[in-house]
């Protein structure tokens, strides 16, 4: 399985800019129902929609920092 992994990463790493454009059109496309059911959970749980949630965040700071798994997400939302 590693040997597998390995020669995917090499076939990535050495993929033409239009391949690795058409690559990111692909998996955006995959990932786009699992983002939608995500941001339709994330919305149910605002506390403008979730009354219980807004009275529990008041006053305290949010400091949990964003994963890499974050930040990938939110670079796929903008483009």
């Amino acid at each position: 399985m590693a040997n597998r992994l390995e020669k995917l990463a090499d076939d990535i790493m050495n993929l033409s800019k239009d391949e690795a454009q058409e690559l990111q059109v692909i998996i955006k496309a995959k990932l786009m129902p699992e983002v939608e059911r995500q941001r339709v959970l994330l919305q149910d749980q605002m506390p403008e929609n979730n009354p219980q949630m807004a009275q529990m965040g008041k006053g305290q700071p949010n400091n949990r920092m964003a994963s890499q798994r974050d930040i990938r997400m939110q670079g796929l939302l903008q483009k």
